[in-house]
């Protein structure tokens, strides 16, 4: 064999090993970056449930707002925590035996 020729596998055999290791390199990264990509997609449906909970928190809190601003929530505050009663109504009380 020629020089050329042991030089030329030699740089041949230092090539392959330089890819094989940018492919284990390249490899170990896609994993990586697979798994973090699965830990993402879970915490976005997590925040996307409790995104959901949050709009529906925040309609019952809207419609109890507009509660508040009718009579009837007047009337049932002034029962409550009152004790008020309209003129013509009769109150009933349970005997205490």
């Amino acid at each position: 064999m020629s020089r050329r020729s042991v030089k030329s596998r030699k740089k041949t055999g230092i090539v392959t090993i330089v890819l094989i290791a940018m492919l284990v390199v390249m490899s170990y990264n896609i994993v990586k970056l697979y798994d973090k990509n699965k830990e993402y997609a879970s915490r976005e449906e997590e925040l996307k449930k409790e995104y959901e909970k949050e709009e529906e928190l925040q309609e019952e809190l809207s419609a109890y707002e507009e509660f508040t601003k009718t009579i009837d929530y007047i009337v049932q505050i002034a029962r409550e925590k009152l004790g008020l009663v309209f003129e013509d109504e009769i109150i009933f009380k349970p005997d205490d035996n």
